[in-house]
């Protein structure tokens, strides 16, 4: 159980894997649709969704030409991905509960000085 755990979460460690997962987490996008919101190339682009796929934390449906990828089914994903966005962006999912604000979070903390979820959000303009 531990084994699957870190496998689980060394998917999540990967600003690019984690942005796109983020993206998957409400809806399916084709690649094409990732690529321009996150603006990530493409090669880059489909070396991470290939990593993602062959981890099982994505899954795709071919649609004539186009590639369309969803966040992948399987409770573990789901779960884990509606925790790092409650906890980092302050945006449940529909089995999370919205995170409550404990010392750490208060206004002057270390983490409110650092930016909170800003500092989430902003892997993704580090990373361009």
């Amino acid at each position: 159980m531990a084994d699957e755990a870190t496998i689980l979460l060394k998917s999540f460690a990967h600003p690019a894997r984690l942005l796109i997962c983020c993206q998957l987490r409400d809806r399916e996008m084709s690649v094409s649709e990732i690529e321009q919101s996150l603006d990530i190339r493409q090669p880059r682009l489909s070396r991470e969704l290939a990593k993602l796929r062959e981890e099982g934390m994505v899954e795709t449906r071919r649609e004539a030409k186009s590639v369309y990828y969803t966040l992948s089914t399987d409770q573990r994903v789901r779960g884990m991905m509606d925790a790092i966005c409650a906890v980092m962006l302050g945006k449940p999912g529909p089995a999370a509960a919205a995170p409550s604000r404990g010392k750490k979070d208060a206004p002057g903390s270390r983490m409110a000085k650092q930016g909170g979820s800003s500092l989430f959000a902003r892997v993704r303009t580090e990373q361009a």
